[in-house]
């Protein structure tokens, strides 16, 4: 499938893994983890 990223005015298989994971749920969702195992509460 297609994914157009209006915010970059691309394809999603034109940005580079850096940018996919930066806006990506997925992407997030791992720098919030990362966070929270490198400063445990």
């Amino acid at each position: 499938p297609l994914f157009y990223v209006p915010t970059h005015q691309c394809a999603s298989a034109e940005l580079a893994a850096e940018v996919k994971n930066a806006i990506s749920h997925r992407g997030q969702a791992l720098q919030r983890l990362l966070a929270c195992w490198n400063n445990p509460p």
